[in-house]
């Protein structure tokens, strides 16, 4: 994320004259960004544990913190912990199953996050000043999603608009020094109220594994494959559990073409999207009561941001990248 800028820090006396009391020598405080920027303690005050724990405060769950940064709950947890040592204050309450804000954590957020949302600001504003100008421009996507819709298309997006560069993120870059992306396209709608949202497609998912699994196995006996811990509140993830009740989890894994290859491999089922895992004749869909899962996709941009030319073209172009029914 963009740097926010340093703060200017004030003068302090030396001492505290208050008449006939006593007096004590006034130390500088620990916050007096403009004292410490040179200095090597400076450098650990990192403003992506900031925005680590800005999104965790906003979110209220490592998991759900995750999801949205595109990391693990882990790395979340890790930059909490970070920033917690930088500031020398206690943020989070860990003695409870899940984590709670401190007082000094709620106070921290709320600053944070007003500090945020004027660099979105700053950023948004000179991308708008520049529309004649060459726009370079990212989007973060799903891996499958971006392999097998968007990047075939982007011959035409250079044809047709020269001056855009894009940068094409999956959501597992998003944090790791990453600015945050300009476009977004997510596979559940964002709740941030200065993030708007167009639905523009919906991706069937049914359940598949290898032709020889499925005829040795009846579905009581079946084995299942299921998304990592990031991915735990997942609408995927509840309805695979919900399929699996108590049968056994053989894998879990955040990546579907990981799931894929390991469902071809013959170790058990995987919840695949169809137009991916209808394209391998390896792979066999199993046949269930129930009717597919179906997942909206979404298409999220800044609020201040969605107008600005360029990015209206990229959205153009992105949409167009999908297929037009009404789920695929």
């Amino acid at each position: 994320m963009e740097a926010f800028g340093a703060t200017a820090g004030m003068k302090l006396p030396s001492r505290i004259d208050r008449g006939g009391m006593t007096t004590f020598p006034v130390q500088p405080s620990s916050c007096d960004w403009s004292e410490r920027l040179d200095t090597p303690d400076a450098a650990l005050f990192d403003w992506e544990n900031l925005r680590h724990y800005v999104t965790f405060a906003r979110t209220q769950s490592l998991s759900s913190a995750a999801r949205e940064l595109g990391v693990e709950h882990a790395t979340v947890a890790r930059r909490i912990a970070a920033l917690e040592s930088s500031l020398n204050l206690k943020l989070v309450d860990r003695r409870k199953r899940n984590y709670e804000m401190t007082p000094f954590g709620h106070r921290i957020a709320e600053i944070a996050g007003r500090m945020q949302k004027d660099a979105k600001a700053i950023a948004k504003m000179a991308l708008s000043v520049r529309t004649e100008m060459v726009a370079d421009l990212s989007v973060s996507a799903p891996p499958l999603l971006t392999s097998e819709f968007i990047a075939p298309h982007l011959g035409r997006l250079r044809r047709e608009h020269p001056s855009i560069n894009v940068s094409l993120l999956m959501q597992d870059d998003i944090g790791g020094g990453h600015p945050e992306p300009d476009l977004m396209i997510r596979l559940c709608r964002p709740t941030q109220m200065d993030l708007v949202a167009r639905k523009f497609g919906t991706v069937s998912f049914g359940l598949y594994g290898s032709s020889h699994y499925l005829a040795n196995h009846t579905r009581e006996q079946y084995e299942y494959i299921l998304y990592d811990e990031s991915m735990e509140h997942s609408r995927q993830q509840v309805w695979l559990r919900e399929i699996a009740a108590e049968r056994p989890v053989v894998l879990r894994a955040r990546s579907l073409e990981v799931q894929a290859s390991a469902a071809r491999a013959g170790i058990g089922m995987a919840l695949l999207p169809n137009f991916y895992a209808r394209k391998d004749p390896t792979l066999e869909k199993a046949q269930l009561n129930g009717s597919d899962l179906m997942i909206d996709i979404w298409l999220v941009v800044h609020e201040d941001l969605r107008k600005e030319a360029p990015i209206r073209s990229l959205m153009d172009f992105l949409v167009s990248c999908f297929p037009t029914e009404a789920f695929f």
